[in-house]
């Protein structure tokens, strides 16, 4: 994917999407400074890409150990698309894990007033409604997890 995105790049320099593929080869391959000068290049020429925001988010997240810009690219790519789901249960995961409890229970209740049969969402409201003591949200949480269809718990990308 990666000379592809490249050959691309090279024969299209003023398009975002090659500069898109290749931050995502680049960050399959563990290169995640250089998917992350990508991420930004494609941002220069689309800064209205969602795709790319929440890439580079998750670049920053978990490889590049800078959660605040990490933070700062999701709230970006949910302006321009505030009805994300996806959006929305990662800022739940990155808020969690920063120990922003409240503020990941809100996420994850915005990812699931878009769609209640979001596992992911679902289990970061039970998590961020354990760490708050609301155990009344867990049980609702494992209530509605209880309920969705198996297929539900496959993961697609």
């Amino acid at each position: 994917m990666l000379a592809f995105a490249e050959t691309w790049r090279a024969e299209n320099p003023a398009a975002a999407r090659p500069w898109f593929y290749q931050g995502a080869a680049l960050a399959a391959l563990g290169r995640f400074v250089e998917a992350e000068t990508s991420y930004r290049q494609a941002l220069k020429l689309d800064a209205a890409d969602f795709k790319t925001w929440n890439n580079l988010a998750g670049v920053l997240f978990d490889a590049l150990n800078r959660p605040a810009d990490a933070v700062q690219c999701l709230a970006q790519a949910l302006k321009i698309d505030p009805a994300s789901k996806l959006g929305w249960a990662n800022l739940a995961s990155m808020n969690g894990q920063l120990g922003r409890h409240a503020q990941a229970l809100e996420c994850a209740e915005r990812a699931l007033a878009l769609d209640p049969q979001m596992v992911e969402a679902q289990l970061h409201r039970a998590r961020a409604a354990q760490a708050l003591g609301k155990m009344e949200i867990v049980r609702s949480a494992s209530e509605a997890l209880a309920q969705l269809p198996p297929e539900k718990f496959c993961r697609t990308q």
